[in-house]
């Protein structure tokens, strides 16, 4: 058994709880004045880092951006350049519908025909204006003109526009050919 006694006033005892009740209320200020310290310091410190990593971020994306501005550049002129080439194709050995048509409007005229004009569109639509000395090579034109195997399938339709006999006997006849 332990025996205490306190010769101390209870007033200087009141006085000791008040400090002690101080001390505590002070450490806990400070406790809290250090977590304060503590979190305001944490946050300062992922601030700083998020924004080390936006920089880095922005950074890539303006690298990245500038690389597909250079990439629309090139993609610019490969276009181009699969333009040009489209059409210098189509200039080198590959026959167009007007000039398939022109070589077999060569083919199918007999050479006793006088061509007095001649125009083929785009499309390889032809309009034919000719004069013809006789009907033989009248016949011969028209006979080559809606004849599958001379006209290498390559005649749709043909419309006959005109056909009439002058005072001199030659025959004039226009007419237009559609193309397939």
């Amino acid at each position: 058994m332990r025996i205490a006694i306190n010769l101390l006033p209870p007033e200087i005892r009141a006085q000791e709880v008040k400090k002690a009740k101080f001390y505590k209320i002070q450490f806990a200020g400070v406790a809290v004045i250090l977590v304060m310290v503590f979190l305001s310091s944490l946050t300062v410190v992922l601030r700083i880092l998020q924004s080390r990593n936006i920089a880095e971020v922005q950074a890539n994306l303006n690298q990245t951006q500038q690389r597909i501005s250079d990439l629309k550049n090139t993609e610019a002129s490969l276009f181009l350049l699969k333009n040009r080439l489209t059409v210098i194709s189509q200039y080198l050995g590959v026959s167009t519908k007007q000039s398939s048509m022109y070589k077999l409007m060569d083919k199918l005229v007999p050479p006793s025909i006088i061509i007095n004009a001649i125009n083929i569109d785009r499309k390889g639509d032809t309009v034919f204006m000719a004069v013809a000395p006789d009907p033989l090579s009248l016949d011969t034109l028209i006979e080559s003109l809606i004849s599958k195997e001379s006209n290498e399938e390559m005649v749709k339709n043909i419309s006959l526009e005109s056909l009439n006999r002058g005072r001199d006997g030659f025959y004039r006849i226009s007419f237009t050919i559609k193309s397939k």
